[in-house]
């Protein structure tokens, strides 16, 4: 995590902008103490002391670190942004990063490994209650360049709350969108003969693949200038429950229809 209490002042401090020996540090969430960690290259940030049990900062590698401070700062030089924070405490829910765009209220959420689909869920509902809109974003990965790509859960879920979109955080303030399309698989073309010596042949044909899909890329979008706040109504599948909803949604139309 980037940010902790410090008892001298009982308020918020960013690691970044903190020594040791100006300790001891503690979580806002837990309030157990916390060690500060800083290099020469890393993102300098806090970890709990052990034993600990809570779950700020879980699951947060270095790039998921960056991205946040990256969004954080990058938002803090934009005209029509202003209330941003990182790490923002909202009572029932913490957003990674926090900022009223264009007066609306949003939550920038980066996705970790640890977050099941139960608790994006969860989140998403509870920024609803709120009346905060949330865009989850997620880094940006080379399985994106490939044809065949296996979406994961949470993918999933985002490309149906997102009308057919997931962003992938790039840098700074940009983002890309992809949309998972169709992916078809070759089955081969087989022949063989039955016990009564008739010659039977199956395959040679495409079919739509169930785990692989198809990324398409659409233009690069700004955070800050190219996005705008709109309410999903509540949407299930099989396999798929999205609840009502405010999201944080870029205006480009559907690339992959053209």
């Amino acid at each position: 995590m980037l940010a902790g209490t410090r008892n001298a002042t009982n308020g918020k401090v960013f690691a970044k902008d903190c020594e040791k020996e100006e300790g001891p540090f503690f979580c806002i969430g837990c309030k157990k103490e916390l060690v500060l960690k800083k290099g020469r290259i890393k993102v300098h940030h806090f970890a709990h002391k052990p034993p600990f049990s809570c779950n700020r900062g879980q699951g947060e590698t270095e790039k998921h670190r960056e991205c946040k401070e990256s969004i954080y700062k990058m938002l803090l030089s934009m005209p029509n942004v202003r209330d941003v924070d990182i790490e923002h405490d909202l009572g029932s829910a913490v957003a990674d990063v926090y900022a009223v765009i264009n007066n609306v209220p949003v939550a920038i959420e980066v996705q970790r490994s640890i977050l099941t689909v139960n608790e994006i869920t969860r989140r998403t509902k509870e920024y609803q209650r709120l009346g905060v809109h949330v865009l989850w974003l997620s880094l940006f990965s080379t399985r994106l360049v490939e044809d065949r790509f296996s979406p994961s859960a949470w993918e999933k879920w985002c490309h149906a709350t997102y009308y057919g979109r997931v962003y992938y955080w790039v840098s700074g303030l940009d983002v890309i969108p992809y949309h998972f399309s169709d992916y078809k698989l070759y089955v081969e073309e087989s022949t063989w003969y039955e016990s009564g010596g008739n010659e039977r042949s199956a395959g040679g044909y495409y079919k739509f693949s169930k785990r692989y899909k198809t990324p398409l890329a659409g233009q690069t979008v700004n955070i800050a200038k190219d996005f705008s706040p709109k309410r999903k109504a509540a949407w299930n599948s099989k396999t798929i429950y999205i609840p009502e909803c405010s999201i944080y949604l870029d205006g480009q139309s559907a690339w992959w229809s053209k």
